[in-house]
């Protein structure tokens, strides 16, 4: 150490070591414990005499069920913890406890009693992952949440939701009573600017409607199981102020895009239900309509990430009507089956700006869309491009780097890697293709 450093740590008259941490005011070391798990805090307050009672005063609780032996214990330890300063504010409430020891009538009242009791002392942040316990309706009218995180429990019907400082959602396996409920509970968070939704495949919605003024970021995860009432479900979506967007469930069978007309980023793993044995019918005009509508909806956006079951579906789409054009798309990322690249033209197209393409190939042969050949265009604004499964100098492949390299004018580097058994051999083929650009370097990794 320094002379100083060491002048900072020790007193000048008996050099003896300054402790800083004990040194701090109250209410500085209560915030600095708050964002540690109570558990830790808790062994803290051996390491001095001040902290012995500190952790009682740190405006929050984190705690977790598989800390404690019995359950018993546990909940008398949230108790004792919220009986402390009933007239202090509470900051963060944070429970996971997923092994329900006590049966469904007991940890209902058990959370009744906790929910009323942090929301009339202004809780900010609530987190709670608890196996189908039962949320109270008091925590509908909570004037001063600002962020929600619900995990396996059970809401009730509301009669009335008023969330006004609500900013951040997020909903994950949580049943409802009905369709209204979820709708109710997100339109009623007035300033709500992130929400993320992963379904139960019980959860008891059909019609899922987002239907939000302020809301910047939805992602959005189907049920993860197959059931035959997939083909009935939707996802209806209205945020004007939408900027980043995140749609992963392959049998939700409709989308119904609103008014996104700010959208920036958008990830899409989607096949309206198009799967297991499905396909795609030409004759069905509905369905048309709505895939039609749906691209129409994210036409706006800047960058896309793609799955290849959904550029299979919009492939399909494109040989009955043409697609929308993507005019501020500039960086793309997607995914498909090799043995069906030549899909990929197809899209592009649609994609007059794009600067930047990263793509990645499935080796998987999925059965199902036939291809037709059609000439291809020129790329003519695409600058970068970037290919991220490692080449083996397969065909098909090799067909691919083919139609980049030729069909880009102005492309200044296509970056790919190689697998090492056949890297002298791509090496060599990658020599002979031409190159349509005389400025595009090829980066071999």
């Amino acid at each position: 150490m320094d002379e100083d450093g060491d002048k900072r740590v020790r007193t000048k008259r008996s050099g003896d070591e300054v402790d800083w941490v004990r040194d701090l005011p109250e209410s500085l070391l209560c915030h600095v414990l708050l964002n540690l798990p109570t558990k830790d805090v808790v062994k803290n307050s051996i390491l001095s005499t001040k902290w012995r009672n500190l952790w009682r005063y740190v405006p929050g609780l984190d705690l977790d069920g598989l800390d404690f032996t019995e359950y018993n214990t546990f909940v008398s330890f949230v108790d004792k913890f919220l009986s402390f300063n009933m007239e202090s504010y509470i900051n963060k409430f944070k429970l996971s406890f997923y092994c329900n020891l006590g049966d469904e009538e007991t940890d209902n009242a058990h959370m009744a009693r906790w929910i009323n009791a942090v929301v009339k002392r202004k809780v900010q942040h609530l987190d709670l992952a608890w196996g189908t316990v039962e949320i109270p309706p008091i925590l509908y009218r909570s004037e001063s949440l600002v962020s929600l995180k619900l995990c396996c429990v059970v809401l009730p019907n509301p009669e009335f939701v008023s969330l006004p400082c609500v900013k951040v959602m997020v909903l994950d396996l949580v049943k409802f009573a009905n369709d209204l409920a979820l709708e109710m509970l997100i339109s009623g968070c007035l300033v709500l600017e992130s929400l993320t939704l992963c379904r139960s495949h019980n959860d008891n919605v059909k019609v899922l409607r987002v239907s939000s003024q302020s809301l910047l970021s939805f992602t959005y995860y189907g049920p993860n199981t197959m059931r035959p009432e997939y083909d009935e479900l939707v996802v209806e979506i209205d945020a004007p102020k939408l900027e980043y967007l995140k749609l992963s469930h392959r049998l939700t069978a409709s989308f119904i895009i609103k008014n996104l007309s700010s959208l920036v980023e958008a990830y899409i793993d989607i096949e309206f239900n198009f799967c297991f044995g499905k396909k795609f019918d030409p004759k069905n005009l509905p369905k048309r309509e709505m895939i039609r509508n749906f691209l129409v909806g994210i036409s706006g956006v800047k960058n896309m990430a793609i799955a290849a079951c959904t550029l299979e579906v919009i492939y399909d789409y494109s040989r009955c009507e043409p697609l929308p054009l993507f005019r501020n798309l500039s960086l793309l990322s997607v995914e498909f089956y090799i043995h069906k690249w030549e899909i990929l033209p197809i899209f592009l197209e649609s994609c007059p700006n794009l600067k930047s393409l990263a793509v990645r190939s499935n080796t998987s042969r999925r059965e199902g869309t036939s291809i037709i050949s059609a000439p291809r265009c020129l790329l003519s604004s695409l600058e970068y491009v970037k290919i991220e499964t490692p080449l083996r100098g397969e065909a098909l492949e090799m067909k691919l780097v083919s139609y980049l390299l030729e069909n880009s004018p102005i492309l200044k580097k296509l970056t790919l890697s190689l697998d090492d058994y056949s890297r002298k051999k791509v090496e060599c083929e990658l020599l002979t293709i031409p190159r349509r650009s005389s400025s595009c370097q090829v980066i071999v990794l």
